[in-house]
């Protein structure tokens, strides 16, 4: 039985009635767990224009690797750079898909149909369901906690809310466990060998990075103009 089922029956309800979600939802309790931080940071992404700072943010990038470190700092100096990008890319993928849900009944319909974790969790039962008008900031609080590097599921997420297949992501796994031992052995393995950056690397993965983004940006065009 799915965990969309599971959640059916606990509300004494059939998968196949299209009017349950909407009943869910109207049928509120005025409790919430949301505070002033939720709505604050649910305010701040919203009025950010996720791809236009992510192209900025890589533009910057291109001139750090310009600067020219002493010899002994430059493998410190990449594996900054190095980590840097990649949580560029983590800030982006959550960025984006956090306000296309938000901004979609359809949408955020799909994310609690599809997301194993998401029906699990009290809060879809008891607070996700209590104000319609907190919903966006309920969906985006869960959204936020997610680890949107964790790519095994982030993929299947964007593909099932989004409709959005990525191509080959290999590149993005190796930078990712590259990026672990930049932030928790500063550049150095469990062996203690330091791993594979330098400047070609960082430009070859704003290469993909950039490529993945207009990617990206395609499928959002398409799904704004679908709903």
């Amino acid at each position: 039985m799915s965990d969309y089922q599971d959640l059916c029956e606990r509300y004494g309800r059939s998968p196949n009635d299209p009017e349950f979600i909407d009943d869910l939802i109207d049928d509120v309790s005025r409790e919430t767990s949301l505070d002033q931080y939720d709505y604050e940071w649910y305010e701040e992404n919203e009025n950010k224009k996720h791809y236009q700072l992510l192209i900025e943010q890589l533009d910057s990038v291109d001139l750090i690797l310009e600067l020219e470190p002493p010899e002994k700092a430059k493998f410190s100096f990449l594996v900054m750079v190095h980590a840097h990008v990649v949580s560029t890319i983590e800030a982006y993928l959550a960025g984006v898909f956090i306000h296309q849900v938000c901004n979609s009944e359809v949408l955020t319909r799909k994310l609690v149909e599809t997301d194993p974790e998401f029906s699990k969790r009290k809060f879809t039962l008891r607070e996700i369901y209590q104000e319609k008008d907190a919903l966006k900031v309920t969906v985006a609080s869960y959204l936020k906690g997610l680890i949107f590097h964790d790519i095994k599921k982030i993929k299947p997420m964007y593909e099932s809310v989004l409709g959005h297949k990525f191509s080959d992501l290999s590149w993005l796994f190796k930078a990712v466990e590259t990026r672990h031992h930049c932030v928790h052995r500063a550049g150095y393995d469990k062996d203690g060998n330091k791993v594979d950056i330098s400047a070609e690397s960082i430009v070859n993965l704003l290469e993909h990075v950039t490529n993945l983004a207009n990617e990206i940006d395609s499928t959002i065009e398409t799904v704004d103009s679908g709903l």
